[in-house]
């Protein structure tokens, strides 16, 4: 790659005005931004923005696909597994499956550029610097996009992070589920029910943007409507005084240990995704009015039952699933305690979800295993054996709503 002729700080010079000198300009080049964990490139030709990539997951193309609703996680995954086999770009490849039309596909590329550029907006820390080399990646496919629309676009986006920002601070506070859902009578939208099932006194903030496959922004608006309207609070909060109900033995567990483990992404909702409504405050760009959704309208009756093979004490037992949420682990405060050695004091989490049982590992020592792969979060099947420590667990659905 040649050398740079224009390079900063990220700090000094904000990414809409680098983008707007490189257009005025007339550039054609690489533009390349970084921070601490997070690589961007834009491809300019005669200064109009052709193509751009990233090293983010969230970002990529399937993901970008999957949070539109235009795919499922099952054709994301296998298309991804088509990519492995055999090569090829994941747009070709769902064209070819019949998954989305080129049409649909060029307007995704645009969509994604657009999100890339959106994301990188927001850094206030980091790198950028632009070479004269214009050489695009191999499987890249080039598309016009209107680039002062887009910089309008992302000014707004920046005064609306600040705004989430300046609400909830800190990325690393932990929150917990503080109603009942299932017994309360509390609708919510879609998005706030995806992100109240992943609120488990573990997750952090930063770590719910992540796993939810959401836009970070979005994530804000939910947790954040969530909390003015106290169906959850931040863990080791005092306990509230106005009257709210105390939260259910399920949903405690600041007692966690501290065992590392990976994440996995969600889930899929089949509901479309909404925000609450505003309330009367001054943060009305954090929320909108879309139709509100029971516990009963997105979450599947189900009746289910887990069979404990071996377990070192106990022998065989039958434990019926009939609740909405339970945990399991050698602690005595599970709801489903093991004597297994292997097992962590609070291993993992089974509550129902919008398409039956699911089971969370709870950064346990020795992980959660289905089927015989290591699982962070699975929606169980009917027949599903479940392996914690030495433990078997053979998974039923005796009624399926």
């Amino acid at each position: 790659m040649s050398d740079a002729v224009l390079s900063g700080s990220l700090t000094a010079f904000r990414l809409p005005a680098v983008l707007t000198f490189l257009s005025n300009t007339h550039a054609t080049g690489t533009l390349t931004a970084a921070n601490e964990s997070n690589a961007a490139r834009f491809y300019f030709a005669d200064g109009a923005l052709i193509f751009a990539g990233t090293n983010q997951e969230s970002l990529r193309l399937g993901a970008i696909l999957m949070r539109r609703r235009k795919i499922t996680r099952e054709q994301r995954d296998r298309i991804d597994a088509l990519m492995q086999r055999d090569g090829g770009q994941f747009g070709s490849l769902a064209v070819r499956e019949g998954v989305v039309t080129d049409e649909q596909l060029r307007d995704f590329l645009k969509v994604q550029v657009s999100e890339i550029v959106y994301d990188a907006f927001v850094w206030d820390r980091g790198t950028f610097s632009f070479t004269r080399d214009a050489e695009l990646p191999a499987h890249a496919v080039t598309i016009a996009i209107d680039l002062p629309n887009l910089i309008m676009e992302g000014a707004r986006r920046i005064e609306e992070w600040a705004q989430c920002v300046a609400l909830l601070p800190d990325k690393d506070v932990v929150f917990r589920v503080v109603a009942r859902p299932r017994d309360e009578k509390i609708t919510l939208t879609a998005d706030e029910w995806k992100i109240l099932f992943l609120i488990n006194a573990q997750r952090t903030l930063d770590d719910l943007a992540r796993d939810s496959d959401e836009d970070a922004v979005a994530v804000y608006r939910v947790v954040y409507g969530l909390l003015s309207n106290h169906l959850i609070e931040p863990v080791n909060a005092p306990p509230p005084d106005d009257g709210t109900l105390p939260p259910s033995d399920a949903m405690l567990y600041d007692e966690l240990p501290e065992d590392a483990t990976v994440r996995q992404t969600t889930p899929r909702f089949g509901a479309e995704s909404t925000v609450r409504d505003s309330p009367d405050d001054d943060t009305h760009l954090l929320l909108s009015t879309e139709e509100r959704l029971s516990y009963a309208d997105v979450v599947r009756p189900i009746v289910a039952q887990l069979t404990i093979e071996a377990d070192a004490m106990n022998g065989a037992r039958v434990i019926p699933l009939t609740e909405g949420d339970y945990l399991l682990g050698r602690h005595r405060d599970n709801t489903i305690e093991l004597t297994d050695a292997g097992v962590s004091s609070f291993h993992a989490r089974i509550y129902r979800g919008p398409d039956g049982y699911t089971i969370e590992d709870l950064k346990s020592r020795n992980g959660t295993f289905v089927n015989g792969s290591r699982v962070f979060h699975a929606t169980l099947s009917d027949g599903d054996v479940v392996h914690v420590g030495q433990t078997d667990l053979v998974y039923r659905v005796l009624f399926s709503g």
